[in-house]
């Protein structure tokens, strides 16, 4: 009880705060007089507050809590600009509304972004058949006077740009809304505007007869409290939020009567009915095909007119043409109400710069005595040793502050030329400071720093961070095993390079992940799908927006599996002063430049316009050839790949060794950019080709949940086992778990055969035609692949 009131009769008072920060200034100088004592105890036992060395400790401790200061600015400040301004973009940052939403996944989040896109809907309930994957949809369009045939294209063209993978739309039914007119008599109060309440009755009808597509703004639901978490589940739709996902069981007339009676200026609502095909309804309204479908019919003038206002007994006449007006008025402020700027939803946060870099040195907080103000001309010897003593924590100090003032250049993906930054120092910050640094200070540290920087390592971890914000992660290092178009210098910045594009496509990579192709957009180019954009960076593919047979049929050649080139048959181990290797050599123009392709005409083995694919294999490799000396010429030999005997190719037949050393590279290289840009993939859902069920010879299970993947096995990576096992696998992992993915590595002849029925195919279905004929010729040319692959068990179709 003593303590009890001891502490109650205790006047007001703050409590020591216990820190253990290890950089508070009280820490530094501890830690400091610990390591001196362990350093120079038997030497220096003076540590009084007087020692000259003891204020040089507690200048630097005091420096140090300076540094600490400024890392604790808000990152916001510390990444933002001269002038104020953060670039998300460069930094690899998204918004919330790009990043949190979603695709379409489910028939409500359809619906949702279709009534978003087409204001000539008026309302559409998809239903999904789990077996096939095909969607049916039953429209209701705005008005009787829209073109239902192109408002069925509009439908398709919008779901196919957000199609998911192994989903189509199949039926399309177009339905138009039942015409409810309103019949009514109502009491009103002798104060109301008529149209004006007239026109809010109307209003009032159409909200209550529509209640399926009411909306909400993203701006009211923020202000509501919902978190971006709950505002941003589904489709991002700039038209508003949808209230009800579900379609209305039925329309009770009872609903009506609360909020037309709460209308301003309305006494009594003594009758109401609604009058759909000229029949008057009191109780509920009829359904179309099981689906509550309807619309207000309005007035065209007063004699069609079937509500009546009242004051007392006496009936009030009504411009009808001004009630229409205000009716339009109010439906305008509605929609625009809905409306929201998806870029102006979520204001990001705004910097305030700071100059973080700013040094002030720490000889300015030392006594007068120290006489280090001084300048240049006066200072003497003993001040010029202490400045130098100095410099040595300074420019740490100052470095620091640089490398903060450089963080937005440190997490920014596209900056890769340094990691380490520094600074040095003025007349300004330090008099004197031009005789203590070297002529060539700034040289210097740069090669300083560059022995220590490692940029790819240290980007690397950075870029592992930023894509961690997001939930992602790149895994590389079974990649690093087959990177023939690179050598070990490159190979490093080549996976920087590709976890950039990774991040800046992020959103892709994420949201996207499982988007089909758009069949809609321009093939070759935009028509590849999120799913194919992101195997495509993860698998370091050359392209996705173009045919694959393309990079080689542009230089007017042909690949073949069965070609070969002109042989010769020499023992490498016995003909070691015949054989030389070909070193690499530095070329000043691209692997497809009109120079290169002057220096690759007098080679031999491209004399012809058909090449063996096993020579765009080999040929990547700088290691497979060799130079020959016979009969006064320089022969490029190359290697003949898994040859039983020491067989080796003729590439060309030159005077001097300059020119074969030359060919070599430079055939290399061009290997290697037409290998590399060959490769990619075509991606075919069978569910597309259903229109060819009745006249395709193949199995009835064929297109159900099916997918297959097309890959060359020319070029030098795909002609790799290994890299073909690393791919099927990584295509079936991401694949969704409902689909079977099956993926055929093909040779340059049938890719070439099967893009040519794949672009007819695709502009059929572009031009909204059947396309059956060309969906018979797609499926059973993939059905013969895939019995050739052994995917298939029953007879193939003819080829």
């Amino acid at each position: 009880m003593a303590e009890h009131k001891t502490a109650a009769h205790a006047g007001p008072s703050l409590a020591r705060r216990q820190t253990q920060q290890p950089d508070s200034f009280n820490q530094l100088k501890q830690q400091g007089l610990a390591d001196i004592v362990s350093l120079a105890g038997k030497r220096w036992t003076d540590y009084n507050l007087h020692d000259p060395g003891i204020t040089l400790l507690e200048q630097l401790c005091f420096s140090l809590t300076e540094l600490q200061y400024r890392c604790d600015f808000d990152i916001n400040q510390l990444l933002s600009n001269a002038d104020g301004q953060i670039d998300y973009a460069s930094l690899g940052l998204v918004a919330p509304q790009h990043i949190l939403t979603s695709r379409p996944t489910t028939a409500a989040d359809y619906r949702r972004y279709l009534l978003d896109q087409l204001p000539q809907l008026a309302d559409i309930y998809l239903q999904a058949d789990d077996s096939s994957g095909l969607y049916s949809a039953q429209a209701l369009v705005a008005s009787a006077d829209i073109d239902v045939t192109q408002l069925e294209a509009d439908i398709r063209r919008c779901y196919s740009a957000q199609r998911n993978l192994g989903e189509q739309l199949g039926e399309v039914n177009l339905l138009t809304p039942l015409a409810c007119q309103p019949v009514a008599e109502i009491e009103i109060r002798a104060a109301a505007d008529p149209v004006e309440l007239l026109a809010e009755f109307y209003y009032c009808c159409q909200q209550l007869l529509q209640r399926s597509t009411e909306r909400q703004s993203y701006a009211d639901l923020l202000a509501q409290g919902h978190s971006y978490t709950e505002l941003f589940d589904g489709p991002l739709t700039p038209g508003g939020v949808l209230q009800r996902a579900g379609q209305s069981a039925s329309v009770q007339l009872h609903e009506f009567f609360q909020p037309l009676q709460s209308i301003a200026g309305v006494v009594q609502l003594t009758q109401f009915a609604l009058r759909c095909n000229n029949n008057l309804y009191y109780d509920s309204l009829p359904l179309q095909q099981g689906l509550a479908l309807y619309a207000l019919q309005l007035p065209g003038d007063n004699a069609d007119l079937s509500v009546q206002l009242l004051v007392g007994t006496k009936a009030v006449s009504v411009d009808i043409t001004a009630v229409m007006q205000r009716y339009q008025q109010k439906l305008f402020r509605q929609q625009s109400r809905w409306q929201t700027d998806p870029d102006r939803l979520c204001p990001l946060p705004q910097g305030r710069y700071r100059p973080v870099a700013q040094y002030h040195s720490l000889q300015h907080l030392l006594p007068a005595e120290y006489k280090l103000a001084l300048s240049a001309a006066q200072l003497q010897p003993p001040q010029w040793q202490l400045k130098g003593y100095l410099l040595l924590f300074e420019q740490l100090l100052a470095n620091f502050l640089a490398q903060l003032q450089q963080l937005p250049a440190l997490f920014s993906p596209g900056q890769t030329s340094q990691s380490y930054y520094w600074q040095t120092l003025t007349e300004q910050q330090i008099s004197g400071i031009s005789q203590l640094y070297p002529a060539d200070i700034n040289a210097q540290l740069a090669k300083l720093y560059q022995q220590f920087d490692n940029v790819l390592q240290r980007k690397h971890r950075l870029l592992d961070y930023l894509l961690a914000l997001y939930g992602e992660s790149l895994y590389q290092h079974s990649l690093q095993h087959y990177d023939y178009y690179h050598s070990a210098a490159s190979s490093s910045a080549r996976r920087l390079a590709q976890k950039i594009r990774y991040l800046k496509h992020i959103v892709t990579m994420t949201r996207d992940r499982v988007a089909a192709p758009d069949h809609y957009a321009p093939l070759w180019r935009d028509a590849v799908g999120g799913f194919v954009q992101k195997q495509a960076i993860v698998l370091d593919l050359g392209q996705t927006a173009q045919s694959l047979t393309t990079a080689v049929l542009q230089y007017k050649l042909r690949l073949s599996s069965k070609q070969r080139l002109q042989s010769l048959y020499l023992d490498e181990t016995r003909a070691d002063n015949l054989l030389h290797s070909v070193p690499a050599i530095r070329l000043l123009f691209a692997p497809d430049s009109a120079k290169a392709r002057r220096r690759l005409a007098s080679a031999v083995c491209l004399q012809a316009d058909t090449l063996p694919q096993q020579m765009v294999q080999s040929g990547v490799a700088l290691s497979n050839y060799r130079i020959s000396l016979q009969q006064q010429r320089y022969q490029l030999l190359l290697k003949v790949p898994d040859s039983q005997h020491d067989e080796w190719w003729l590439c060309g037949s030159y005077r001097h060794y300059r020119s074969a050393l030359i060919l070599a590279n430079c055939l290399s290289r061009f290997l290697c950019h037409i290998s590399h840009t060959s490769e990619g993939l075509h991606l075919v859902e069978h569910v597309l080709l259903l229109s060819a069920k009745a006249r395709a010879r193949v199995p009835a299970d064929y297109y159900a949940g099916r997918i297959t993947i097309l890959c060359p096995n020319w070029t030098a990576r795909f002609a790799d086992a290994g890299f073909q096992q690393l791919v099927s696998e990584s295509l079936q992992l991401n694949c969704p778990a409902h689909l079977s993915c099956q993926v055929l590595f093909i040779s340059f002849e049938r890719m070439h055969r099967f893009e040519r029925l794949f672009k007819y195919w695709r502009s059929a279905m572009k031009a909204q035609q059947d396309a059956v004929a060309e969906s018979v010729a797609l499926a059973q040319y993939l059905y013969a692949l895939r019995k050739a692959a052994g995917l298939e068990d029953a007879d193939a179709p003819a080829d």
